[in-house]
């Protein structure tokens, strides 16, 4: 039997911004990719497709270590001479959405060679990937880039992700939905619903989002906790943070990756609606549910969002839900825990 792998794979860093559906990755990406030998991000499902089948035991290990490491290598060279460079002007990966967009275009006409590979390596120019949910499944992904990965973590308050699940998973039969999924009584179930089928398909729309966001939170604080968050690897910041304490989050971000930002970074904050001083100010998803508020307070905002789970929720998931919303205030503390507890 052979043993797959990728020979002379680059030595240049990995940079993934991860987090769970709805967390503000988009917000927050192309902040990353202001800084110094970084690339603007993409979105390449393969290499969550690769964690999540090495989850469900669908693929080999030694399969699953040389196609991320194929994938990876092949996907920074591309990036170098300008092939698949993403022009779709509204996309989250397009132009409008991310700093020095002039470069991209500009590759379009280099030449191609080892010349590239050696820039890349010399140069330390990292990859820079917005991953969803990779980090509950990412021990491929440590064990075969080793040193160099870097995971930012991003995490949010449980009640303003729902509308994004809700959303989400109202819709999860349609064409154009390509997550990991498998058939199940005649249903389609997400993949992280392997363990928990038989109560995903008796579920309404809301008690699945609402569980989803439970078991996913529990597998991500279980990968937190089992890696006891290296910090050479791993540095996570919540959604919260990042929008209104955005300098101090900004200096931790470049000690974790040891590098600076862009002269225009307050350019970039600004596109960005970053800093704020309600955390509903700023740019979002409007197809998963999201609305811009200024109006309301942000208890009020808070309070409405938490009505608007509790009329759709059985009792039995939205006690569980608080005591989800309970530990993400003690473990990521923010204006909104106050509001929970009154």
């Amino acid at each position: 039997m052979i043993t797959l792998k990728k020979i002379k794979p680059f030595s240049n860093d990995i940079v993934l911004v991860d987090g769970l559906w709805g967390t503000g990755k988009s917000i927050i990406a192309p902040i990353v990719g202001a800084m110094d030998g970084l690339e603007k991000q993409k979105i390449e499902a393969m290499f969550e497709h690769l964690c999540i089948l090495s989850y469900l035991k669908k693929i080999d290990d030694d399969a699953v270590d040389a196609l991320l490491n194929i994938y990876a290598d092949k996907s920074q060279y591309y990036n170098l001479i300008g092939r698949e460079v993403n022009l779709r002007w509204n996309d989250d990966t397009g132009p409008k959405n991310n700093p020095n967009s002039f470069r991209y275009f500009k590759r379009l006409f280099r030449k191609d060679g080892d010349s590239i590979v050696d820039e890349i390596n010399q140069k330390n120019l990292a990859l820079h990937l917005m991953t969803h949910m990779v980090l509950p499944v990412s021990e491929p992904l440590i064990k075969g880039f080793g040193g160099r990965l870097k995971i930012i973590e991003i995490v949010r308050h449980p009640v303003y992700m729902v509308q994004h699940w809700y959303s989400y998973l109202s819709n999860f039969d349609h064409h154009r939905e390509f997550s990991i999924s498998f058939e199940y009584n005649g249903q389609k179930v997400p993949w992280f619903a392997s363990s928990w089928k038989d109560k995903y398909v008796g579920m309404t729309v809301m008690d699945r989002a609402l569980s989803s966001i439970i078991f996913m939170y529990s597998m991500l604080l279980e990968s937190l906790d089992s890696l006891n968050l290296d910090n050479q690897k791993i540095f996570v910041t919540s959604f919260e943070s990042f929008v209104m304490n955005t300098k101090d989050e900004l200096v931790k971000l470049e000690s974790f990756l040891g590098r600076s930002h862009d002269k225009n970074i307050k350019k970039i904050l600004k596109q960005q609606k970053i800093p704020r001083e309600q955390l509903l100010q700023g740019k979002g998803h409007a197809g998963y549910g999201w609305t811009e508020t200024k109006a309301e307070s942000e208890k009020d905002a808070y309070n409405n969002e938490l009505k608007l789970i509790q009329t759709k929720a059985s009792d039995a998931v939205l006690s569980e839900f608080n005591n989800l919303i309970q530990n993400y205030n003690k473990r990521w503390p923010s204006i909104l825990s106050k509001y929970h507890e009154s």
